[in-house]
């Protein structure tokens, strides 16, 4: 059990050494021995902890030891550990998963639009009319993920349901428990909820996809500009220091 918690332990500083760039794409990680030095364990756990980072997809095992691979080929597991490598994350990487959610969701309303049920249609309406009232942030991200889920599932397509399993991430829940100020209570606009019940209802699978845009959209805008300001607010206090 103490050597499994060692070798965790290491994949993790391995990993975020390579994700915040302290080896470049194709560079030798250190070797096997120098790593059990540097840690003071034995090889084995070493050697577990670079199996751990190549099922990772950010380093390959060659011949003459382990090296970084390009964080393109990565898994998608490797997108949390990105989210995580700063506190507030990068905006910019928060962009671009709220940018893939936001591809997901649309392609979501569209086939459940198209293709849910009676039922499936009446839970999302109720929850679409939960999501006009104002709410604190977590209730609001709560309702969000139960729609995205309700969407998903209502498609009927199995590839759209593993897709979000593997793009879903409670990143936004940890950052408003970490940083309480730093998402202010998410006033939707109720419009843009009644234009994709109606498309729903309607079964109108692009005025769906078109409403799911405005709303994640919004979304974004409202997320990345409060990142933006607390990074820049703790840079400040950092240099007032």
């Amino acid at each position: 059990m103490q050597s499994t918690t060692r070798s965790t332990a290491i994949a993790a500083d391995l990993r975020d050494e390579i994700l915040r760039g302290q080896y470049r794409c194709g560079e030798r990680l250190p070797s096997e021995r120098d790593l059990a030095d540097r840690y003071g364990v034995h090889r084995g756990a070493v050697r577990e902890a670079l199996k751990s980072l190549e099922q990772l997809g950010v380093a390959e095992i060659r011949p003459g030891g382990a090296r970084v691979a390009p964080i393109e080929e990565a898994s998608l597991d490797v997108v949390e550990h990105l989210i995580n490598l700063e506190d507030p994350p990068d905006p910019e990487i928060v962009d671009q998963l709220l940018e893939v959610m936001s591809g997901l969701f649309s392609t979501a309303a569209r086939l459940c639009a198209e293709r849910a049920n009676e039922k499936q249609r009446a839970e999302i309406r109720s929850v679409l009319n939960a999501a006009k009232k104002r709410g604190s942030t977590q209730e609001q991200i709560t309702r969000m993920h139960h729609l995205v889920d309700l969407c998903v599932e209502a498609s009927g397509n199995l590839v759209l349901k593993l897709v979000r399993r593997g793009v879903k991430t409670d990143f936004i829940e940890k950052l408003h428990e970490r940083h309480p100020q730093l998402m202010p209570p998410y006033a939707p606009n109720e419009a843009t909820f009644e234009k994709l019940a109606c498309a729903i209802d309607a079964k109108d699978g692009d005025a769906a996809s078109n409403a799911v845009s405005e709303l994640t959209l919004e979304f974004r805008r409202h997320a990345i500009a409060a990142i933006t300001n607390e990074r820049a607010r703790l840079s400040l206090e950092r240099m007032s220091s």
